[in-house]
């Protein structure tokens, strides 16, 4: 089970935090599937894909794990990320935004490889962060303003 938890921490640490995606062929399962509220349902090649955006959008990306539990072949991690945005993403242009999040993944192994894993995270107050949305009562209140009904 150490070593388990030593393999998910590894995947938040050096993939996701240092950008290292070759670890992934080290420790997935060449059928190994990814969901996330962002991406949905993604394969290796997509999840590589996704955490080279994420270093070339967020390039002084700090990751930290708040929490590691391990049952049998399960491993759940709880993350806590934080960058600056540095390129354009998802239609916002770069002022230097800082965004914060903090999420949880659970991870299935077999065989010491992992097979799957889902992350959820708070991806609204992320939207949010980048002004890709707005909170409820800024919506709200200028709905009031101009007549216009959020029901």
């Amino acid at each position: 089970m150490a070593s388990l938890k030593q393999a998910a921490r590894r995947i938040i640490e050096e993939v996701y935090g240092a950008g290292r995606v070759e670890v992934l062929d080290e420790l997935c399962h060449p059928s190994y599937v990814s969901h996330d509220p962002l991406t949905g349902g993604a394969d290796l090649a997509g999840v590589k894909a996704y955490v080279r955006l994420l270093h070339a959008c967020f390039p002084n990306l700090e990751v930290r794990i708040l929490a590691v539990y391990a049952e049998g072949d399960t491993v759940i991690i709880r993350w806590h990320m934080e960058g600056n945005l540095a390129r354009r993403l998802l239609g916002v242009e770069p002022r230097g935004q800082h965004v914060t999040l903090e999420g949880i993944t659970l991870s299935e192994f077999e065989d010491g490889r992992l097979v799957e894993d889902t992350s959820e995270w708070d991806t609204f107050g992320y939207l949010r962060q980048l002004g890709v949305v707005r909170p409820l009562a800024e919506a709200s209140e200028e709905g009031e303003r101009s007549g216009a009904s959020l029901a």
